[in-house]
């Protein structure tokens, strides 16, 4: 999961972006929901890096540095939300090779540009994208549970969504810790309105690690949905007050409970 993409307050409570971008689709009921977009502006740091990668990936002659240059590129543009550029350096890149090593770095692009697109039929689109490579890759390795996550999610757009809570469900079967079927089932619970249930996911994680910032964050968003809003609160707290946590989870934790606050 890419914390960068994580963070937008919408509203009242939640607006955590990585939850409004998962699928439109539900996932262990039935609902839809509206999703807001989100900008950045490119630093000059960063637009020097794009065009020192453009001019590197220009020159060289080596298939391998090709393949690099692209992929950085493509990380680069996901960072900007730039989806479509990212998706046609994947498309570079499994023109160049067709290796599994570039076949993954592809898939990923097409991943993360699913997951940060606001736009339907994008989202969809890589989707579609991304889901061709993993089906590939686990073709020869099909006990792979880090790509049987990764395809559960992309398969929550198509038009038999609990198929991926399944697939989620026998990653689960088959390795009761994984950190990111619980994760992504917590999320998919959040996203279709099951707080609930979310509540119970974030609270195994933390069962598996007290340290995980994320499962954290989460958990109290899913508290404050309920209505538990001074237990949402403590938590929100408990991770502001650690050190290590993300600066993101924090100054979004900062936020939900100046909005918890204000409705008392």
């Amino acid at each position: 999961m890419n914390r960068q993409q994580i963070f937008l307050i919408v509203g009242a409570l939640v607006a955590v972006v990585l939850i409004y971008q998962l699928p439109r689709v539900v996932v262990e009921n039935e609902t839809t929901t509206e999703v807001e977009t989100h900008d950045f502006s490119i630093t000059d740091e960063d637009e020097a890096r794009f065009t020192s990668l453009r001019q590197l990936l220009k020159e060289s002659e080596e298939i391998k540095k090709s393949i690099n240059f692209a992929d950085s590129l493509a990380k680069l543009s996901l960072k900007y939300q730039m989806t479509d550029s990212a998706a046609r350096y994947a498309r570079l890149i499994l023109s160049l090779d067709g290796s599994r090593n570039s076949i993954a770095r592809a898939a990923l692009i097409y991943y993360q540009a699913f997951q940060s697109t606001n736009d339907p039929e994008e989202s969809k689109n890589f989707a579609l994208k991304a889901r061709e490579q993993f089906e590939v890759l686990l073709e020869e390795d099909p006990q792979n549970n880090y790509l049987k996550n990764k395809l559960a999610m992309t398969l929550m757009t198509t038009e038999t969504p609990m198929a991926g809570v399944q697939l989620l469900r026998e990653v689960l079967a088959d390795d009761p810790e994984n950190r990111e079927a619980i994760l992504n089932l917590g999320l998919l619970a959040i996203r279709s309105g099951q707080f609930e249930r979310a509540e119970e996911r974030f609270i195994s994680l933390l069962a598996l690690d007290s340290t995980d910032d994320e499962a954290q964050f989460y958990y109290g968003v899913s508290l404050s949905e309920v209505g538990k809003s001074e237990e949402a609160k403590a938590v929100f707290e408990k991770l502001m007050s650690n050190s290590d946590a993300d600066p993101a989870l924090k100054a979004t934790a900062s936020n939900l409970i100046k909005e918890l606050e204000s409705i008392k």
